[in-house]
């Protein structure tokens, strides 16, 4: 018996010694684990530091190498435009010397104001519908006044939608007993669609001087767009247009001289090589301006600025056109 419990009590240290020796090496395995994972967390933060500083340093590097590349470019751009203007002035220069040369020989400039004889037709058929043209509506707006129309015309819509439903509400009244639950209802819809009719011929009143303004432009804009029509107008400019730039390009094709009014603008006194075909359509365009709103200023090429809407915007066009020249 004494044997046995002493068996017992030697198993019980020995498994008592075994757990205490898996306890220490598991908290010794513990604590290097720990030591090793704060090792390696401020090895990686370490490490994306580095690295952040390295982008840091590349994206500056790199932002260094594109502002160079927009100075360089920005000089650059300064230089061929300044090298440009240079030219431009060197050959405006180059062409006044030669007319004031071939002024003093005796040589004329031509004169692009002047209207031939089998022209003169043609001519007062283009102002007759250039006048015609500035009274037509532009886009703008020929879409306000057809918003107006539809907007009336959707009013009146609602307008009789509202008097219908009140109609039939007091159809409703006449049938239903006083008192009733139907009358009551048939009461309320009658006052709510009666009032509606009236607060909408209120605003009918209220719009139809706009309506009748919109409907007589766009009538107006119906008839002149029909007049243009049947005189050929886009024809009779595209007939002129051709005659002109025909006589521009005589002048050109003849080493002819061209008038101060025409040499002082971003036309200059000859076409340039790179832009000779914008430059001779725009050249048509101011003598065609010229011509048709019968400018005769020796100095403005366009006139003064005009007031009428029509040929401001033509006027805008074309000075936008001559800018382009110089661009």
């Amino acid at each position: 018996m004494s044997s046995s419990t002493e068996t017992h009590s030697d198993l019980a240290r020995t498994a008592e010694a075994l757990r205490n020796e898996f306890q220490r090496r598991m908290n010794t395995l513990r604590r290097q684990l720990d030591d090793d994972f704060k090792q390696a967390t401020a090895a990686s933060e370490q490490r994306v530091v580095d690295l952040a500083e390295r982008l840091d340093q590349g994206e500056a590097r790199v932002a260094g190498i594109v502002d160079a590349y927009d100075e360089m470019r920005r000089q650059t751009d300064g230089e061929l435009r300044g090298a440009r203007q240079a030219i431009a002035r060197l050959t405006g220069e180059i062409h006044l010397i030669e007319g004031r040369l071939r002024l003093e020989h005796g040589v004329q400039p031509v004169d692009l104001d002047a209207v031939a004889t089998e022209l003169t037709k043609l001519v007062a058929q283009v102002r007759a519908v250039e006048q015609i043209r500035a009274g037509m509506l532009d886009e703008r707006g020929r879409g306000k006044c057809e918003a107006v129309l539809t907007a009336y015309a959707e009013l009146k819509r609602l307008g009789a939608q509202s008097r219908n439903r009140a109609l039939d509400a007091s159809g409703e009244l006449a049938r239903a007993k006083a008192g009733s639950r139907a009358f009551r209802t048939a009461a309320a819809a009658y006052r709510l669609h009666w009032g509606q009719f009236r607060s909408r011929e209120r605003d009918l009143d209220r719009e139809a001087p706009g309506y009748a303004d919109a409907d007589s432009a766009l009538r107006r804009d119906a008839e002149l767009r029909e007049a243009f029509a049947s005189q050929r107008g886009a024809d009779a400019i595209t007939d002129l247009t051709a005659h002109l730039r025909r006589k521009v390009d005589i002048a050109v094709e003849t080493h002819a001289l061209f008038p101060a009014w025409f040499t002082i603008t971003e036309l200059g006194h000859r076409p340039s090589a790179t832009r000779s075909a914008q430059w001779r359509d725009v050249a048509t365009q101011v003598v065609l301006y010229r011509i048709t709103f019968r400018v005769t200023h020796a100095v403005l090429a366009l006139g003064d600025p005009p007031a009428g809407r029509y040929q401001s915007e033509r006027y805008t066009a074309i000075r936008a056109a001559l800018r382009e020249l110089d661009g």
